[in-house]
């Protein structure tokens, strides 16, 4: 699988249960870290570990968005 089927297919099943809305904030916050994840741990992995640990990947993400409200994180730079 490349990166790009990876990104897809990750972000299939991060919104399957409506949790993840396409175009909010959190959406956006969510692409960037499995973008970072596929970077470093490669497609397969990434893939693999967003399918075993989804819930804690929208966790991760929720603790992201909180941070970048409060400016302790700089948009774009997760």
């Amino acid at each position: 699988m490349n990166k790009f089927q990876a990104m897809a297919q990750i972000m299939a099943i991060l919104t399957a249960d409506g949790q993840l809305k396409r175009g909010s904030q959190k959406y956006k916050i969510t692409r960037k870290l499995i973008e970072t994840r596929i970077d470093i741990m490669g497609p397969d992995s990434a893939y693999a570990q967003a399918k075993w640990s989804k819930y804690q990947l929208l966790v991760e993400t929720e603790e992201l968005q909180k941070a970048e409200k409060a400016g302790k994180i700089i948009s774009g730079f997760i």
